[in-house]
């Protein structure tokens, strides 16, 4: 049960379902859903039900049944879930949603909303579709459902496409096919849906894509508090999962093709990777000059010992976490127009925007060669970021679509 240091005072009985357990959060959607919850639970009683492929730690389960009145656990084994694909490989069902469904995990999911008896039931992901279409056709009360697109889902699979190699391609745009007309379903099962940006809720292939709520991200307060250090180990820094595919272009880009651009420059200048599970891809890049960290237990002791924070995006959707961490913390940002359109922050002010390894070369440098522009764009950033993103703010919005 949670912590008894909780108050319930039976606002809302909100039941979360998540595709994945929000612990740790070393991933944007565990960031989302940890924080989302802790903020629900400051009124309301919160159940979780969460997925997941392997044994969660203790210590894991702990830091999130702090919030919530109930967590329960669905692990998903390898030989049903193999099933399953096969099962709908021939059908419209995406593979990213098979791969998540099994018929006991939705059997089990509707047994604990029938013990749990929710006022709601929030769901992340379009992975959670069939859970929800389950819940509608068999349960004996059908609550308030509401669906976080999170990103247009689709769209990041095409943008993955185009990247890969033919024979991935070929996959992949299938799916892409697949994902877009399941994405336009999820208007039919969910009374609310949610998305992070306007810009990925325009990427949705749907006449009824105006309906969909935003419902932005935030910083921790700890991220505005957290005291500069003065000894600069980096001079730049990247983070995020690296074994995410937009965040792997992101680091081949930057120490390949931006890097050698600066090192002409200043040939000393030092670049850390930061973040968990570096593919075989991210560790090639490791050097005299290029730290790869691996998983990092808290992200503000690095900002902290770093000079710049760059993320040269070029897939992906969304917006970046790791750039309003950044931000959050007074480090001066680059990014791309890719980035920056979930962001919507202005380029020269509070960030400085770059396309190509060309311009973004050039960012570092002058960023490097000015410390004038550093602490005002550093500046910038920090009040654009506490002005625009609060956990708190987006988390009220949510609630209400819930009730």
């Amino acid at each position: 049960m949670a912590n008894t240091k909780n108050s319930w005072n039976n606002n809302m009985k909100i039941l979360v379902f998540l595709p994945r357990f929000p612990f740790p959060l070393n991933k944007g959607d565990k960031l989302r859903a940890f924080n989302q919850i802790k903020q629900l639970a400051k009124g309301n009683e919160v159940y979780l039900f969460a997925l997941s492929f392997k044994n969660v730690e203790t210590e894991h389960i702990k830091q999130v049944k702090a919030f919530c009145k109930d967590v329960h656990i669905e692990k998903l084994r390898l030989f049903p879930l193999l099933l399953s694909l096969l099962k709908n490989l021939f059908t419209r069902l995406p593979l990213q949603v098979s791969l998540f469904t099994t018929y006991k995990s939705k059997k089990n999911f509707l047994h604990y909303y029938n013990d749990v008896r929710s006022d709601s039931i929030y769901f992340q992901f379009v992975r959670s579709g069939q859970y929800a279409k389950y819940i509608k056709d068999n349960g004996i009360h059908t609550p308030k459902m509401v669906l976080d697109f999170q990103d247009c889902l689709s769209m990041n699979m095409l943008r993955r496409a185009n990247v890969s190699s033919f024979f991935v391609k070929t996959i992949l745009m299938q799916e892409v096919k697949r994902l877009r007309k399941y994405e336009n379903k999820m208007f039919s099962i969910f009374d609310s849906t949610t998305i992070i940006t306007s810009q990925d809720r325009d990427c949705i292939i749907s006449s009824r894509r105006n309906e969909i709520e935003i419902v932005e991200n935030g910083v921790e307060e700890a991220y505005f508090s957290y005291p500069k250090n003065a000894d600069i180990v980096f001079d730049i820094i990247f983070s995020g999962n690296m074994s995410y595919k937009p965040n792997v272009v992101a680091a081949k880009f930057l120490v390949e093709k931006i890097m050698p651009l600066v090192w002409k420059t200043f040939p000393d200048i030092t670049v850390c990777l930061a973040g968990s599970n570096p593919t075989k891809e991210v560790l090639a890049l490791q050097s005299d000059k290029v730290t790869i960290t691996g998983w990092v237990d808290d992200m503000k002791q690095y900002y902290a010992r770093s000079r710049i924070f760059i993320a040269p995006m070029q897939i992906g959707t969304g917006l970046q976490n790791k750039l309003l961490e950044a931000m959050a913390m007074s480090l001066p940002c680059i990014t791309t127009s890719l980035a920056n359109a979930a962001l919507r922050s202005i380029h020269g002010r509070d960030v400085l925007v770059g396309d190509n390894e060309m311009e973004l070369a050039k960012h570092i440098l002058s960023l490097l060669q000015d410390e004038t522009l550093r602490q005002k764009i550093a500046e910038s950033g920090n009040k654009f970021v506490k002005e625009n993103y609060s956990w708190q703010t987006s988390t009220q919005k949510l609630e209400r679509l819930l009730k």
